[in-house]
């Protein structure tokens, strides 16, 4: 796929790099979180008490692969309204991702005082 060269008019290179260093924040994050879901599963197995940290190692891998669908979508969406002109506040992703920290945050808490 070949790039598209496009006269900078007013802030427009400013808007799709912001958009691109966004993006690849969102994908740091998304990589974080796979790291940390395969060191809970792969170092918080078989301890003292019994307790098997597989399942929650893999729920950190697949809502990190959920943040990164979310994070391409937002990509897309934001590249297209900047070539229309406009720019769509997204108010339901945010709300989704900090209930979703808030869920890991309320298990983590349940697991340490465990």
């Amino acid at each position: 796929m070949r790039a598209e060269r496009r006269l900078n008019e007013g802030s427009r290179a400013r808007d799709h790099l912001a958009n691109e260093r966004t993006f690849l924040a969102w994908v740091r994050t998304a990589l974080g979180g796979v790291a940390l879901g395969i060191a809970i599963e792969r170092f918080g197995t078989g301890d003292d008490n019994g307790t098997d940290l597989a399942g929650i190692g893999l729920a950190f891998v697949l809502s990190s692969m959920a943040l990164l669908g979310y994070a391409t979508w937002r990509y897309l969406k934001v590249e297209s309204d900047l070539e229309e002109g406009y720019f769509t506040v997204d108010r339901i992703g945010p709300a989704v991702l900090a209930l979703a920290v808030m869920a890991i945050a309320a298990v983590a808490a349940v697991l340490v005082i465990a």
